[in-house]
């Protein structure tokens, strides 16, 4: 099959299974950090905000949550003001909407790999790049297929560097048809896209600040190329582009901080004004809200860091790349010899144009793109996998030529393939795969209640649910999280909605709060229970002992919660849902 048609399927399957849903929860920053959070703004719905989002110290820019959820919820809103939409706006289409918007912008990654391959191909001596084969390697690997196709920032600091990698390229390649006097001439320096770098790396910045981590490398390459026989000339150029990228980063810098200076109300936008400066300039300046360098102090405070995980430094390196990238990061591993060799090679001869752009030197910078990255993240002690997703990236322009189904290939194909069917079944499925279906399930069951109703549902031993997808209206203008408690009202309609989310509370906790309820419940009929919990732990409530009768409505399959695993040996003996639902 040839590798146009391979890419062309697996696209439609991209879309495909976003619109199924997926039912696996990869990680609550999913929801939390975009979902949630422009449901509350966009559509008035009660929501609960996480610390990132606190007033007093703001940690994520508005911005990037606007791009990925604000704006499909517009859509949903504008069609369901149109009466395009069945009554109101329903929990599939607030799961689905962002997350397909989100495909859309992960095939802006599609377009940027085609550009670099077909640009390479033209320009760079004995590198050979198949573009839809290297389309097809992104679009098979279960990272595009899952995380990129949810509402993660990550997706949005991959598709800034793999324009970052193109613009850097194309760079290079505009270099070399000016001769030395050129090099550091007006002419050759705006074919640098200087103000576009620029702006691209403050806006990554702002959307995750270990987004340098990633344009380290092909900036790099970008200020010191092309390589001159004069030392002087060579850092002359380089120290000039570097001026270059002022402008436009000082420019992007001040309208990011202004935008997220007035969303979260440190600034008014009255007092932007000369005078109001000129009266106060240190006073002007302490209102301002800078998300990025806040949420930096917040991963290098340790403490704070506990509360999240601390993990080994080589975990991103031994741990999170092999289970993200599979043979991919073993291929990687395998030429970190010959990287080592090409780098002395290079710093003790000195380089040239013409070596640079051979096709060695091309798969050394995809590599250096790879492992740089990954060592600056691994200098702070919280390691999600996601974190180094974008690493995707380089790897499959480097790599992608090596997978095919003949010669000897065959192996490699094989574990590819295999490698990432297992990884996309785990967390597009699997993982935390009842959360989101019995929240879809609440949503319909909840605004069938009657108005006079009051509904709890709690949620033990899972994710935190994201309350959005119950579609609750509030009037209130913040969340109210009180002793584990959220409580969403609905004044315009339908019952009153308690959700509570107990974690990984003992089941003292679950029960302390049945027993509040059923008291509750005991003055008045008009209340509903409902508890969502791991199925590993329904024995707790026959062993517990209570009054209180409750009764199984409802199971979800497949769930796998890593906290309650099932046992291996009870499923494979009944292969029942028994102990793998929710």
């Amino acid at each position: 099959m040839e590798a146009r048609t391979v890419w062309l399927c697996l696209s439609v399957l991209r879309v495909a299974w976003v619109l199924l849903p997926q039912s696996g929860y990869i990680h609550p920053d999913e929801f939390f950090q975009s979902p949630e959070v422009m449901a509350g703004k966009v559509l008035d719905y009660k929501v609960h905000l996480t610390w990132e989002w606190n007033e007093d110290f703001p940690a994520r820019s508005p911005i990037f949550p606007f791009l990925t959820s604000g704006i499909p919820f517009l859509v949903l809103k504008a069609m369901n003001f149109l009466g395009l939409l069945p009554d109101s706006i329903g929990a599939y289409s607030l799961l689905v909407a962002p997350r397909l918007w989100t495909t859309i912008l992960s095939f802006c990654i599609d377009i940027c790999l085609c550009k670099i391959c077909n640009s390479f191909k033209a320009k760079w001596k004995g590198v050979e790049m198949d573009a839809y084969r290297c389309m097809a390697v992104y679009s098979a690997s279960y990272v595009t297929l899952v995380f990129f196709t949810r509402t993660f920032s990550n997706i949005l600091e991959t598709v800034l560097f793999v324009v970052i990698i193109g613009l850097v390229i194309d760079s290079i390649n505009s270099g070399d048809s000016k001769n030395g006097s050129d090099i550091v001439g007006n002419q050759y320096l705006s074919k640098s896209h200087s103000v576009l770098l620029s702006m691209l790396i403050v806006v990554g910045f702002f959307n995750r600040p270990n987004f340098p981590a990633f344009a380290f490398v092909p900036m790099l390459y970008w200020a010191f190329y092309p390589i001159s026989q004069s030392k002087g000339l060579w850092l002359k150029m380089a120290i000039l582009k570097c001026l270059q990228l002022v402008p436009g980063a000082i420019v992007t810098f001040v309208i990011f901080v202004v935008c997220d200076s007035i969303y979260f109300g440190s600034l008014e936008v009255h007092s932007l004004s000369l005078d109001t400066f000129l009266h106060s300039p240190s006073g002007f300046v302490r209102n301002l809200s800078v998300t990025p360098l806040n949420l930096l102090s917040y991963n290098f405070d340790k403490s704070k860091l506990e509360q999240h995980g601390l993990h080994p430094r080589v975990t991103h390196l031994l741990v999170n790349t092999p289970l993200l990238f599979g043979v991919l990061s073993i291929l990687a591993f395998m030429d970190i010899p010959r990287l080592i060799m090409k780098i002395y090679s290079c710093s003790k001869h000195g380089g040239n144009t013409k070596e640079i752009k051979s096709s060695d030197n091309s798969k050394m910078f995809f590599l250096l793109c790879y492992f740089i990255p990954i060592f600056i993240m691994s200098l702070v002690a919280h390691h999600e996998p996601r974190y180094i997703s974008p690493c995707l990236v380089p790897l499959v322009l480097a790599f992608h030529s090596n997978f095919a189904w003949k010669g000897g290939k065959k192996l490699l194909f094989v574990g590819f393939v295999v490698g990432n069917v297992l990884g996309g079944v785990l967390f597009g499925v699997l993982h935390q795969g009842g959360v989101v279906p019995s929240l879809l399930h609440l949503h319909n069951l909840v605004h069938q209640q009657q108005s006079a109703e009051t509904v709890h549902i709690i949620y033990f031993h899972t994710y935190m649910p994201p309350g959005h997808l119950l579609g609750i209206h509030s009037n209130q203008a913040a969340n109210q999280n009180i002793d584990m408690l959220q409580e969403v009202t609905n004044e315009k309609q339908g019952p009153q909605i308690h959700l509570h989310d107990l974690a990984g509370a003992s089941s003292n906790v679950l029960f302390d709060r049945l027993r509040i309820l059923y008291k509750e419940k005991q003055v008045s009929n008009s209340t509903r229970v409902y508890i969502v919990s791991p199925s590993t732990l329904h024995s707790a409530f026959s062993e517990h002992g209570t009054e209180m009768e409750i009764v199984l409505q409802e199971v979800f399959f497949p769930h796998l919660t890593m906290e309650d695993p099932p046992k291996v040996q009870d499923i494979v003996e009944t292969l029942s849902e028994e102990d793998s639902s929710l």
